[in-house]
C-alpha cells in the first residue's frame, strides 16, 4: 500500500522526492546494493530523468516481445482445431498445452535468478531469440511430435520473457509513471491477442497445401510465421537498448551506469535540437557521479558472493515472506482461471458449432453413445475448417476487440484506485464469467460471456504484474517473479482435452 500511495499522485512525488540536491556531493553517496537507502537513491536518480522518446521505444519494444511470446498460448488453442494434417485428436491434442506448461516451469525457474544476476535485457534478448527459433521450427514441424517438442522449448522462452519484461521496463521509469508504464506494457497482451485473432481469420478457415520436401506448407504454418513478427521486431530493437538503470545502480557498475544515461540522452535528443540549462546541469551532475568505491568495497564483495540461497533466505524474512505467500495464492488462482479457460474456449466453441450443448443440457444426441457421437463429428477429432472455424475465430476476435476499452479503463484507473483494488475487480468479473460459461447452455449465450471473459481476463494481468513487481526489491525482483511463475504453472490444468458434455 505504501508503494501504491507513492505512485498515485504526481505532486506528492515531486514534493517528497529530492532529485539531485545541488548541495549534495556525489562522492558522499553510497549506491551499493546493501545500503539501507539504496531504493531512495536509485529512485532519486530515475525520477530526475525526464520521460522521452527512449521510454516510448523501450516500452513498445518490450511490449511487442512480451505480448508476442505470450500470444503463442492462444496460437496453441487455434492449432488444435485447425492443423488437420497433423492428425490431432482427443487422445493427443493436450500434448501441446502440457509441453508449454512444462517448458514455462523450467524456463521461469532458470531465468528468474539469471535475470537478477546477469541483467534483465540480456535474458530478455536471449529468451526472444529462443522464441523466434522455436516459432520457425514449429512452422516447419515434420510431424506432431516435433511440434510438441518445439512448443516445450517455446515455453522455456516464455518463462524467461515473463520474468524479465516488467522488471526491465518499469526500472527505467520514475515512480509517478510506473503504474501507467506497466499498464501500457501489459496492454500489448490485448493488442497482440487481437492481432493474433485478426490474422487467423483470413488464414486458418481457408487451408491450402504446398509441398516443401516431406512436409506440406499449409495455412496454419503461415499463421505461426506471421504471428512471430512482433517478437522479431522486439528482438531487433532490444539488441540496441541498454540494461536497466536500476539494475546497474544496484550492481554499482559505474561504467554501465554512464553508458545507460548516454544512451537515454542520445535517443531522447533525436528530435530535440537543444536542452534547457536545467536539463544540462542535471545531466552533467548525473553523468559525473563518482560512485564511492572505498567505503563500500566490502559491501560490493558481499553482494558478489550472493547466490540463489541467499535470495531465498532474504525472501523468507518479513515483510517479503507475507507478500510472497499472498501473491502465490493470487497467481495460482488466476493462472488456473486465465490459462485454463483461454485454451479451452476454441474447443468449447467448436463443440457448439458441432451441435453439442453443455454437460447439463439436453439435445437430440443425448441418448446416442459417446463413440457414435464423436464418429458423427469427425472420428474423435475437433478439427474444423471453412465456415465453422471462421465462426470460432470470429467469436474470439470479438472478445479481443472488447478488450481494448477495458485496457483503456485500466490505464486510466491504475494510479487512481491502486493495483490491488483494480485486480480484485477484474478477477471477480472473470470468475463470474467462468461460472456463467459452465451454467449457460446455448451458443449465443456462451459466445457473449466468452467475449466478456476474453476482454477481462487478459487485462487483469496488468495490475497483477505491476503489483508483484513493485512489492519486491531490485536485487531479487525477477527471482520472485520466476518463482511465482513456477508455482502458478505447477497448478495449471490441461483443459485442451476437456469435453463440455
Amino acid at each position: 500500500m505504501e508503494i501504491e500511495k507513492q505512485v498515485q499522485t504526481d505532486s506528492d512525488v515531486d514534493d517528497k522526492t529530492a532529485l539531485i540536491n545541488e548541495k549534495q556531493q556525489p562522492s558522499d553517496t553510497d549506491y551499493s546494493s546493501d545500503s539501507n537507502d539504496l531504493t531512495t537513491h536509485i529512485d532519486d536518480i530515475v525520477d530526475s530523468i525526464d520521460i522521452g522518446l527512449f521510454h516510448y521505444i523501450i516500452t513498445i519494444a518490450s511490449g511487442l516481445g512480451f505480448g508476442g511470446c505470450t500470444l503463442f498460448y492462444q496460437t496453441i488453442s487455434f492449432i488444435v482445431v485447425a492443423a488437420c494434417d497433423l492428425d490431432i485428436n482427443r487422445s493427443n491434442k493436450h500434448w501441446l498445452s502440457l509441453a508449454f506448461i512444462i517448458g514455462s516451469v523450467i524456463g521461469s525457474g532458470i531465468s528468474g535468478r539469471l535475470t537478477d544476476t546477469y541483467g534483465r535485457r540480456k535474458m530478455f534478448v536471449i529468451s526472444l531469440f529462443i522464441n523466434l527459433i522455436c516459432m520457425l521450427a514449429c512452422a516447419f514441424a515434420y510431424n506432431y511430435a516435433m511440434l510438441v517438442i518445439m512448443t516445450g522449448f517455446n515455453g522455456c522462452a516464455y518463462g524467461g520473457i515473463a520474468t524479465a519484461a516488467h522488471s526491465y521496463v518499469l526500472e527505467f521509469f520514475p515512480r509517478r509513471s510506473r503504474g501507467r508504464a506497466g499498464a501500457v506494457l501489459s496492454s500489448f497482451l490485448t493488442l497482440e491477442n487481437l492481432y493474433n485473432s485478426a490474422i487467423a481469420l483470413p488464414l486458418l478457415p481457408y487451408p491450402f497445401y504446398y509441398a516443401i520436401g516431406s512436409i506440406y506448407f499449409t495455412s496454419w504454418r503461415l499463421y505461426i510465421l506471421i504471428s512471430a513478427i512482433p517478437a522479431l521486431l522486439s528482438f531487433c530493437t532490444l539488441l540496441f537498448m541498454p540494461n536497466s538503470i536500476r539494475f546497474v545502480l544496484a550492481k554499482n557498475d559505474k561504467k554501465a551506469f554512464r553508458d545507460v544515461l548516454n544512451k537515454i540522452d542520445q535517443i531522447n535528443s533525436c528530435f530535440s535540437t537543444s536542452r534547457t540549462s536545467h536539463d544540462k546541469v542535471l545531466y552533467s551532475k548525473i553523468t559525473t557521479l563518482d560512485l564511492q568505491q572505498n567505503d563500500i568495497h566490502s559491501k560490493i564483495r558481499k553482494e558478489e558472493r550472493r547466490n540463489f540461497a541467499d535470495d531465498i533466505r532474504e525472501l523468507m524474512k518479513q515483510p517479503w515472506r507475507r507478500r510472497f505467500i499472498l501473491l502465490s495464492i493470487v497467481w495460482i488462482g488466476y493462472s488456473i482461471a486465465d490459462h485454463g479457460f483461454t485454451i479451452w474456449l476454441p474447443t468449447v466453441m467448436a463443440s457448439y458449432e458441432g451441435g453439442k450443448t453443455c454437460w447439463h443440457g439436453y439435445n437430440k444426441t443425448e441418448n446416442i453413445p459417446w463413440n457414435t457421437t464423436h464418429l458423427y463429428n469427425g472420428v474423435n477429432s475437433d478439427c474444423k475448417s471453412g465456415d465453422s472455424l471462421k465462426a470460432i475465430i470470429l467469436d474470439i476476435l470479438i472478445g479481443n476487440l472488447f478488450s481494448l476499452p477495458v485496457t483503456i479503463f485500466c490505464f486510466l484507473l491504475i494510479n487512481r484506485v491502486g493495483r490491488k483494488v483494480l485486480y480484485i475487480i477484474l478477477a471477480s468479473i472473470s470468475g463470474f464469467c467462468i461460472l456463467m460459461i459452465l451454467l449457460l447452455d446455448n451458443r449465443l449465450s456462451v459466445m457473449i460471456i466468452a467475449c466478456i471473459f476474453t476482454a477481462i481476463t487478459t487485462n487483469a494481468w496488468i495490475p497483477c504484474k505491476i503489483w508483484t513487481t513493485e512489492l519486491f526489491r531490485t536485487e531479487f525482483r525477477s527471482t520472485v517473479v520466476g518463482l511465482l511463475s513456477i508455482i502458478a504453472a505447477l497448478f495449471l490444468p490441461d483443459t485442451s482435452n476437456s469435453d463440455i458434455r
